[in-house]
Parts: C-alpha cells; structure tokens; sequence
C-alpha cells in the first residue's frame, strides 16, 4: 500500500507555469511517490493562483479586483481550467474535503501561527490520517503531526 501525501498548492504551481523552482518541484514528486491528496482549499487556490498568473501574463490584467473583473465579464478561463485538470489527473491526485472544527481552527490558527487556509491544510491532514506534506511552505514545520518534504 503505497504511502498518502498531501501536495501543496506551490508544488503545483511551480510545474503548471515553469518557474525557477519547477525542477525541484518535479524532484520532490519523483523523490516521494505516493498516493497524492489534495484538499478543497488547495484546489481553490491552485485555480485562483493559476488564473491571476494567466490573466497577467496572457491579458496584462493586474490584481484582484482588474481579476475579478475581467472573470464576471468573460468568465473563467478554460485554459486554467483545463491545465489544472490535467496535472490532478496527470499525477492521480485525489480531492478530498477539508476537514476541521471550529475550535481546532481557532487553536491552530493561535497555537501553530498559520495562516487561516494553512491551518486547515494542517487540519484536514490530521483528519484524514496524513502525515507528510510536499510543500516549499516552511509554516508547516511548525506542525507536529506534519513531516515537511524537502
């Protein structure tokens, strides 16, 4: 049985748009194979943070609100999209639920210094019984129950 992972958000970003740290991201995933898991926070914001990368790079549209802007007036990009399909279903990523209560939000949020969508990354590895993350993020180290790879 092969090991869960939870993969991270700036894993997948730096392989979907060619960074200077994508070779090490395609590293870290050769290096630890495993069954992979994202979570519903992670699929949010791998969308969100791959549609402000196109909309800047392909339309010269900058910030949140140009962004927002620019979504209602001709939706969201099938490129995104499609890209981001692709590399879940590329790399067998399983999405599963974020999972957490209100007080253990409250506790990781003030006990590991974590910002509100980290904390419930850390969360939902906890519920479902996850014990590594592949992330360039070093917050999680803050985490007991989280080995950080690398």
């Amino acid at each position: 049985m092969a090991t869960v992972i939870f993969v991270d958000t700036n894993i997948l970003y730096h392989i979907i748009h060619r960074t200077p740290k994508t070779d090490e991201a395609l590293t870290i995933l050769e290096e630890n194979p495993g069954d992979y898991i994202i979570d519903t926070v992670v699929h949010n914001e791998i969308i969100y943070a791959s549609t402000m990368h196109y909309l800047e790079h392909k339309h010269g549209v900058k910030g949140a609100y140009s962004a927002r802007k620019w979504i209602k007036r001709h939706g969201y990009p099938k490129e995104v999209i499609d890209v981001v399909k692709e590399l879940i279903k590329r790399l067998n990523i399983r999405l599963v639920p974020s999972m957490y209560t209100e007080e253990e939000l409250y506790k990781a949020l003030i006990e590991f210094r974590l910002l509100p969508s980290d904390a419930i990354i850390a969360l939902t590895c906890k519920h479902q019984g996850i014990d590594t993350i592949l992330t360039f993020d070093e917050d999680f180290k803050r985490v007991p129950w989280l080995k950080v790879v690398p």
